[in-house]
């Protein structure tokens, strides 16, 4: 029985230890793919070579005098040539290549060592604790690195072992800092007080579950701290404080040449070029590392291009003639293409997509987590994160701007008098250091020239607008003196600072209660109405879209598959998916507590991978055995009062 049990937890041991092989694997892969990594990794693993091998591949003994040859400049009997003593120049520098990387690496060893666990305990002890060591650390910056060095190898003494600890105590702030604010921020991860709160060992937590989430950043930050470290050490070599004669170190070996740097330059060259190429090793390895594992500081090579969409079937003189968009539309999307950058290429998150906003009605997008509604939203509010994701297809008109055209000034300016945004999370939306008072204001004179009173005027009239009660008092107050609903009337209340023409919510409701939910879109409703905007609510609670929204717009796999009036695209659903939606959302109703709610069969695809033919086909059962969902992708096309892209759509009743 025992040897049995032990059989699933042995298989899911060896799965864990494969896996985590695998990710191995793919770091290495990403990290060779990179031409800064793999010239990087190639530096890197040459000068671990040659400081492993270097003392005895030497052609002439490093240590050996010979007056008769001193200053003889490069030959071929000495390839380096030789210095003031006659001992060969090669020799010396092969030999001196570990005793120059032992020092940067037994430096970068001290500061992690120490420097690590005290940012692990300031950022878990916090308070007196916390205070000493970052003051502390305040001090030791206070000082140039060099200077700190001198002073601590002044004290000590000159020696290979104090000048790592010199160079070592020098990074150790570096180490502090960094590890206390990764550690802060894993600390307050729900995975982590759920450990704290079954009662685990402080020490535990930090060694089992912060330490390994800061392990890739603390591996870059080693890699990059060890160019400096080398750098630092060589220095004090320079001075004479460092390794000391007649051991080979290559800043020991600039300090010697300084004398002859005029008359005999080769004497520096070479120890000076091989140190200045291992730093540049260990830094273009620490980049590429960072790269891996700092997702935002990602550099990706390849730059995006705007390309046109081929659709799979053209589209007939009916769909054509949806295509064309109202007069009255505030902003038109048509054929829209929205692609993130990956290392592989474009990934397109957004596909095909017409959809028009206009002026005094509410659109809602709707559809499963990874659709693509976020990322279509932030397109339409042109905030796409630079560099990471772009319009790569199709035409985007807002308050008749061709987007594709506009400079980053036009933009800037198209956003200020045009577009306002709700952002989900309203707490993270709202500087905590200002007052709510400073960022309404803010808001309002950015891009315009009013008076403090005029402006303070006009953000008590936003307040009003958004109902908070007593508006003058409450300027003066932090966001953290209010609810959540408080903290999303505010926010609205910042969208509509510039009076825009357009709204865009993306899930304004969802950390909310369901009275105070009510209360919002209510809200949102009433305003859109008296200012005549356009509005485009991003939501997953379809309850809420049939109650407050105009239209609708249902998304999968980054395609628009069903639009139009509310009460048409939820009442006679015409698209498989649209009808499965509505089918498992939970109704309160008399006879219906013990129904059970169907779910949509499969799993949505995945972005880059999707299937030919409908996106929607392996999971249709109304498209089973019909070659052309398989083949054929379906485009939107007018039906019944509304859109939709469904080759059997009529058949969907």
């Amino acid at each position: 029985m025992a040897e049995t049990a032990t059989r699933p937890a042995d298989a899911a041991a060896r799965a864990h230890a494969g896996s985590r092989r695998r990710a191995r694997l793919e770091d290495l892969g990403r990290l060779v793919r990179q031409p800064k990594g793999l010239i990087g990794l190639v530096l890197v693993g040459f000068y671990a070579v040659l400081a492993a091998i270097g003392p005895y591949v030497v052609p002439l003994d490093p240590y050996a005098q010979n007056f008769a040859a001193t200053l003889q400049p490069p030959s071929a009997s000495h390839w380096f040539g030789t210095d003031q003593l006659g001992r060969d120049v090669l020799s010396r520098v092969l030999t001196g290549a570990r005793a120059s990387l032992g020092i940067g690496i037994g430096g970068v060893a001290v500061a992690f060592v120490v420097g690590v666990p005290l940012g692990l305990m300031a950022a878990w002890q916090r308070g007196w604790f916390d205070m000493l060591v970052m003051r502390g650390v305040d001090i030791m910056l206070s000082f140039p690195d060099i200077v700190f060095a001198l002073a601590i190898v002044a004290i000590l003494g000159a020696s290979t072992q104090n000048v790592i600890l010199a160079v070592g105590i020098v990074a150790i702030p570096v180490f502090v800092r960094t590890s206390r604010a990764v550690a802060m921020s894993v600390i307050a991860e729900p995975f982590v007080e759920g450990n704290v709160a079954l009662g685990s060992a402080p020490l535990r937590v930090l060694a089992l579950h912060v330490l390994p989430n800061m392990a890739g950043i603390l591996v870059t930050l080693a890699s990059l701290l060890f160019a400096s470290t080398l750098l630092a050490a060589a220095g004090l070599g320079f001075l004479g404080l460092g390794v000391q004669p007649p051991q080979p170190e290559w800043g020991t070996m600039l300090g010697e040449s300084r004398s002859y740097i005029r008359s005999h330059p080769y004497l520096a060259t070479f120890p000076g070029l091989f140190l200045a190429v291992s730093a540049l090793g260990f830094n273009l390895l620490g980049e590429a590392l960072r790269t891996i594992y700092d997702p935002t500081a990602t550099r990706l090579p390849r730059r995006f291009r705007r390309r046109g969409r081929t659709p799979s079937a053209a589209r007939t003189a009916q769909e054509a003639a949806w295509a064309v968009p109202p007069a009255e539309a505030v902003v038109s999307a048509r054929d829209l293409e929205v692609s993130y950058l990956t290392e592989s290429g474009h990934v397109a998150a957004v596909r095909g997509v017409d959809l028009d906003l206009v002026a005094g009605r509410t659109l809602a997008v709707v559809g499963e987590s990874g659709s693509g509604k976020s990322t279509l939203l932030r397109a339409i509010a042109t905030l796409l994160p630079a560099g990471q994701a772009a319009v790569t297809g199709g035409r985007l008109v807002i308050a008749g701007s061709d987007v594709a055209g506009l400079s980053a000034a036009a933009i800037r300016e198209l956003r200020r008098r045009a577009i306002g945004v709700v952002f989900q999370d309203a707490a993270s939306a709202l500087n905590p250091v200002m007052t709510v008072g400073d960022q309404i204001v803010e808001a309002i004179t950015t891009g315009r020239s009013l008076s403090r009173r005029e402006a303070q005027r006009a953000a008590v009239s936003l307040l009003r607008d958004v109902q908070i009660s007593d508006p003058e008092r409450r300027l003066n107050t932090y966001p953290h003196q209010f609810s959540g609903g408080m903290k999303q009337r505010i926010v609205i209340a910042i969208a509509l600072a510039q009076a825009p023409r357009i709204l865009l919510a993306d899930e304004p409701t969802s950390a909310l209660d369901v009275t105070i939910q009510q209360q919002i879109l209510t809200l949102l409703r009433d305003i859109q109405r008296q200012r005549g905007m356009a509005m485009l609510l991003v939501t997953h609670d379809l309850g809420l879209v049939a109650r407050f929204a105009d239209d609708v717009g249902v998304m999968y796999a980054g395609r628009i598959v069903e639009t139009g009036p509310v009460e048409r695209v939820f009442g006679d659903p015409r698209h498989p998916y649209t009808r499965a939606l509505r089918l498992s959302t939970p109704r309160l109703r008399k006879g219906t507590a013990d129904r059970m709610l169907p779910a949509i069969a499969g799993e949505p695809p995945l972005i880059g991978a999707l299937p030919d033919g409908c996106a929607f086909a392996p999971r249709c059962a109304l498209g089973a055995g019909r070659p052309q969902c398989r083949s054929t992708v379906p485009e939107l096309r007018p039906l019944d009062g509304r859109a939709v892209a469904c080759h059997v759509a009529e058949l969907a009743r």
